[in-house]
């Protein structure tokens, strides 16, 4: 029963990821959809993107390079964790300790996620939040932020993560 909770759990967050990956690659104009490369490992398929980006000074094309950059990282881990996990060389308890530690990257993950949707639905044209343990930092994008609208954010972020240090900042925007 457990295993199908979890099972069930990461197929939605593979499939919300598929979906945000395309949504990506359609919507922006700035992107070159060359380069998309399909490899296929024991368990999973994995698509891995090398984007050409064009130069940009824009604040929202940055979001989505320091979301590459953090997402790159994520899968890399990922997939040493998981090496580690069907690997024979190592014990129960590193294994357990490297389930966890996906869980907790997928959870991070959908978490900022959500919290980005819910902050654009406020009516910011993009923002991006970085969840690093206990700490959760949020940029909007917005030519300025006051400090009731940076009370909403922080609000916004502990009702889903009550315990955490939140940061907020705002980038300002050539929209």
């Amino acid at each position: 029963m457990h295993l199908q909770k979890k099972s069930s759990w990461l197929l939605a967050l593979l499939t919300l990821i598929a979906v945000i990956s395309v949504y990506s690659l359609i919507d922006s104009p700035k992107q070159s959809k060359e380069g998309l490369i399909l490899t296929e490992d024991a368990d999973q398929t994995e698509v891995l993107q090398n984007v050409a980006r064009e130069v940009s000074s824009s604040p929202s094309s940055l979001f989505e390079e320091a979301r590459l950059q953090v997402s790159n990282g994520r899968n890399h881990l990922r997939q040493k964790l998981t090496q580690q996990i069907t690997s024979d060389n190592y014990f129960a308890e590193e294994k357990i300790k490297a389930s966890i530690e996906i869980d907790t990257l997928n959870k991070e993950e959908s978490t900022e996620t959500m919290l980005e949707m819910k902050i654009k639905a406020l009516g910011y044209p993009d923002a991006l939040v970085q969840i690093e343990g206990e700490e959760i930092s949020v940029t909007v994008l917005a030519k300025e932020l006051s400090k009731y609208q940076a009370n909403d954010l922080i609000y916004l972020v502990k009702k889903e993560c009550e315990y955490a240090n939140v940061q907020v900042k705002f980038g300002a925007s050539n929209y």
